[in-house]
């Protein structure tokens, strides 16, 4: 009988939990009004749980990088600064806050700057994500069709609809190669963020390694390959070495 009585208050725990579970809906409303509180521990905690949910959104990066940014996590900042701006690479309320947060980073590597003509050819590319380059592809590879399709109709003016198709051909062309670009760098090239205060880089995958130098929280690194809970990380052609996978996240 205490078994029996046992297992159906075993259950009834279960059922209430289940029943009183926050929603996404609500763990976001929470984590927003933690935040305005001040409370940036439980707002931190509820936009986590919420990622750990897959409830992926621009919002949800954008204000978990203004709440690490309050705890003066510069690292946790930059990261979801990073991931947002992947979603929104417009938008300038956080290109501005990746600048003032990577400004606060003790790190400055110097990167090699593309140039006017090589900012000038990829400005689009830049300021699109990968979801609107999709579509722009759509959208031009449909209106190509369409002009094909009309050409079948209106013979007098089928040199003119090829040169037009021709025209947008070329426009797809470069968005598509665009396409391919965003899509490679986002999803097989890895790039991380250095999480932890400080970390050694070493010359192999060991703590006995030779010591290289020295990471501080906030930096980003290129991630080239992985083995044994280590990350071998690039960050010039001269400054390369291991460090620990827990020190870094994964933009």
């Amino acid at each position: 009988m205490k078994k029996l009585l046992a297992f159906y208050f075993f259950i009834f725990l279960i059922s209430a939990g289940v029943l009183f579970a926050e929603t996404p809906e609500e763990l976001y409303i929470k984590a927003n009004s933690d935040y305005e509180n001040g409370d940036y521990e439980k707002a931190i905690s509820s936009y986590e749980e919420l990622l750990d949910m897959n409830k992926v959104s621009l919002e949800v990066f954008y204000n978990l990088g203004n709440v690490y940014f309050k705890s003066k996590k510069i690292g946790k900042a930059i990261l979801n600064y990073e991931r947002a701006l992947r979603m929104a690479p417009r938008d300038r309320d956080i290109q501005l806050n990746l600048r003032l947060t990577r400004a606060m980073a003790i790190d400055k590597i110097n990167t090699q700057e593309r140039g006017f003509i090589l900012d000038a050819a990829l400005f689009l590319y830049d300021r699109m994500n990968i979801n609107e380059l999709t579509v722009t592809c759509s959208i031009l590879y449909f209106f190509i069709i369409m002009l094909l399709v009309f050409s079948i109709f209106f013979v007098a003016k089928r040199r003119k609809i090829f040169y037009t198709a021709s025209v947008f051909g070329i426009i797809l062309f470069i968005f598509f190669a665009f396409l391919l670009a965003k899509v490679h760098s986002e999803n097989f090239v890895k790039s991380g963020i250095v999480i932890t205060e400080n970390i050694d880089v070493r010359s192999g995958p060991k703590e006995d390694y030779l010591l290289q130098f020295t990471l501080h929280e906030g930096t980003k690194v290129s991630i080239i390959k992985e083995t044994q809970g280590w990350y071998e990380i690039e960050l010039s052609r001269d400054l390369k070495g291991w460090i620990p996978k827990t020190s870094v996240a994964i933009i």
